[in-house]
């Protein structure tokens, strides 16, 4: 059976979409697959990458960021922004993982850090096998065309005290 990836993005400003595009990097596991994770702007310390580690080297992860507080100057954001998206068009083009997970990409897009057009050309020369999932709190127009599924994730109550 041939295997033909899909493109999907979730974005929105509820809860969830890094664990939801883990969840899928599991589950690809699960089928004998491989992911990478590159992380966009991301300067949070998550527990939910604790245990990623013991799933190395079949799932691994990639930050980018120099600091843990957002750079207050858009140069560096900028810098960080390119290194990372320079390492995920060398995963994307030479297709050593069957899933690549751009986790906060939508947002480095919105915060034009990157262009749309930059992320589509990236993953235009993706392996024909290979599932992309871009996340992101923004959504992006631009992209969405190249997308097979557009998830939205929106909080409708929160509790206080809840994390």
């Amino acid at each position: 059976m041939v295997r033909n990836g899909k493109i999907m993005m979730y974005y929105g400003d509820g809860r969830g979409k890094t664990a939801l595009a883990i969840g899928q990097g599991i589950r690809a596991l699960g089928e004998g697959f491989s992911v990478v994770m590159i992380q966009f702007l991301d300067y949070y310390e998550s527990k939910e990458f604790v245990p990623l580690k013991s799933l190395e080297p079949n799932f691994r992860v990639f930050k980018f960021q120099k600091g843990k507080e957002c750079p207050e100057n858009a140069a560096e954001m900028k810098s960080e922004v390119s290194l990372a998206m320079n390492f995920s068009k060398k995963i994307l083009e030479t297709g050593e993982c069957e899933v690549v997970i751009l986790d906060g990409i939508l947002d480095a897009v919105a915060k034009e850090a990157l262009s749309a057009e930059e992320v589509a050309a990236a993953m235009e020369k993706r392996s024909y096998y290979t599932d992309i999932i871009l996340t992101g709190t923004q959504d992006c127009p631009a992209l969405r065309q190249y997308c097979d599924y557009v998830c939205h994730l929106q909080t409708e109550q929160e509790t206080k005290g809840e994390a």
